[in-house]
């Protein structure tokens, strides 16, 4: 569970981030909506909070996909929202990712992968369908590294009762491990009229993959819109609709 909120001690700064801001990459097959610079987009006031440098919510067509292409020295974290997506790399990893499985890949020194939607023609009687994913990228502690990979299930009944750790460098109760010690993914689901604090720490990214929220010191936040906070706040969030939330706690 997340480690109990604490009153700030500087005012922290927060900033909205509305969905309809954000850049899109749209091909035949795949529509990725990027929260920081990336590819072609850029902005250079925009190009990533702390150690999180990507964060691409990704809707890929049944039999489409991203064919295999090269990463180096990222901790890529993948959620999947709704259907499945089949990874294969150049390491010998291979794994159907799906709602409830945590899934890293370390790209380290170097390493060529490939995600498509199409375990539904390794698996018969899997539904034919869109997969929704959100994809991080955070930058490691040491670069250079043996290239790793790492999924896990975890408890879905959980989400609507408390933080769970999906992916972190630090906490021991975390699904997978991350490269990067001072970085945590909190995951929940909120029902309507829930409230939760969220998880502090020195920089904090929520992101909002679906249903509708208020945020105190904020207000209404809907599906893709993020915030970025800078400093050990303590704010309160309250389920308008069933919503669930992406928060990276960093301490850098």
């Amino acid at each position: 569970m997340a480690r109990p909120a604490t009153q700030p001690t500087t005012l922290p700064t927060v900033h909205v981030r509305r969905a309809d801001s954000r850049f899109v990459t749209s091909t035949s097959g795949l529509e990725s909506r990027h929260c920081f610079s990336f590819g072609p987009h850029y902005d250079p006031n925009n190009v990533g909070h702390g150690r999180l440098m990507v964060s691409n919510d990704e809707v890929v067509s049944a039999g489409s996909g991203f064919d295999d292409h090269p990463h180096a020295d990222a901790e890529i974290v993948t959620w999947v929202l709704s259907g499945s997506l089949v990874h294969e790399d150049s390491a010998g990893h291979r794994g159907v990712i799906y709602p409830g499985l945590a899934q890293r890949m370390s790209a380290g020194r170097g390493i060529v992968h490939a995600e498509r939607n199409d375990a539904f023609r390794l698996e018969p009687g899997r539904p034919v369908e869109p997969v929704h994913f959100v994809q991080m990228w955070l930058r490691p502690d040491a670069s250079g590294t043996t290239p790793s990979y790492m999924q896990r299930e975890i408890d879905r009944a959980g989400l609507p009762h408390g933080w769970v750790p999906v992916a972190s460098g630090h906490d021991p109760d975390a699904a997978v491990t991350l490269g990067v010690r001072g970085a945590t993914l909190w995951v929940g689901v909120l029902e309507p009229g829930a409230t939760r604090m969220l998880p502090t720490g020195r920089y904090v990214h929520l992101y909002l993959a679906r249903g509708t929220v208020e945020l105190e010191t904020v207000g209404r936040l809907a599906a893709g819109d993020s915030v970025r906070i800078v400093g050990d706040a303590a704010l309160r969030v309250t389920g308008r609709d069933l919503a669930e939330l992406l928060v990276w706690e960093l301490a850098g």
